[in-house]
């Protein structure tokens, strides 16, 4: 087993994406770690040192993370951060916090987080142009990461009191998920039965039974089933009009891609244009 552990909650693939180009990056400086997905009641893997890879949904981690943070046994080794969001907003600083409580009260020490920008699988569809700019630019940026991580550094943010407001007004969601989960369904007359949603669920959270889907009470919010559903027949309860499905074609030409008008400096600013 390797010192170092990457442990990835992915909901519909991006931050599996970047933490896969981390895990290259890493090798190639001669640094072995190992990739491990959370979810599934996949196993608690027990490296001295783990970056911990999530989603950030609503200013917050993922309740995925929350949970596994939680299950990680006391230990006395570095902790990095990787996250993913669809936007570059400062008001994300505060996403890690209550992963850091959990943490640090375990006695792992906390090194430093890196943040990419990855495109929306809510609110709103990226242009694939976008989707590929958005890709190369964390490709670029995760060989940083990976030098700092190889060298035991690292740094956090200093989040505003803005950010700290947004992360904790925002923290509703963890209740508000699964809430919501209960309420998704599925079109019958465009499913395909292919059981897609089932078999990839990461909290087993649906069954089929009797000719019907059921959704049950831990959805996380990864929104992973109506997402990658091939025939778009998952509804998402009272989220549905910020449905997005299908995935994303990230080998489109990046320098095509238009910023628009939603978050523009912040964009701008991030891709350095």
């Amino acid at each position: 087993m390797s010192d170092i552990g990457i442990h990835v909650f992915s909901g519909t693939g991006n931050t599996l994406k970047c933490a896969e180009a981390l895990k290259d990056a890493l090798a190639a400086m001669g640094v072995p770690a190992d990739l491990h997905e959370i979810g599934k009641g996949s196993r608690k893997p027990e490296e001295q040192d783990i970056i911990l890879c999530y989603p950030v949904h609503g200013f917050n981690a993922a309740n995925a993370m929350l949970d596994h943070c939680r299950e990680l046994p006391d230990g006395h080794g570095n902790i990095w951060f990787l996250k993913t969001s669809g936007e570059p907003l400062k008001l994300n600083d505060n996403s890690s916090a209550e992963l850091i409580k959990i943490l640090k009260r375990k006695g792992y020490t906390i090194k430093g987080e890196f943040h990419y920008i990855m495109p929306y699988n809510m609110v709103f569809r990226h242009s694939d142009e976008m989707a590929s700019l958005m890709w190369k630019t964390a490709k670029e940026r995760i060989r940083d990461a990976a030098a700092q991580i190889a060298n035991g550094e690292g740094h956090m943010p200093a989040p505003r009191l803005s950010a700290k407001l947004a992360s904790g007004l925002c923290r509703i969601e963890h209740w508000f998920y699964p809430v919501n989960g209960r309420l998704f369904r599925v079109d019958a007359k465009k499913c395909v039965r292919c059981m897609k949603c089932i078999n990839e669920c990461p909290e087993n959270n649906i069954q089929y039974k009797d000719g019907k889907f059921r959704f049950g009470k831990n959805c996380c919010g990864c929104f992973r089933c109506s997402f990658d559903c091939p025939e778009d027949a998952i509804h998402i309860g009272i989220l549905d009009s910020m449905r997005v499905n299908g995935p994303y074609d990230f080998g489109r030409d990046p320098g095509k891609a238009e910023i628009g008008r939603f978050c523009r400096k912040a964009y701008k600013r991030y891709f350095n244009v």
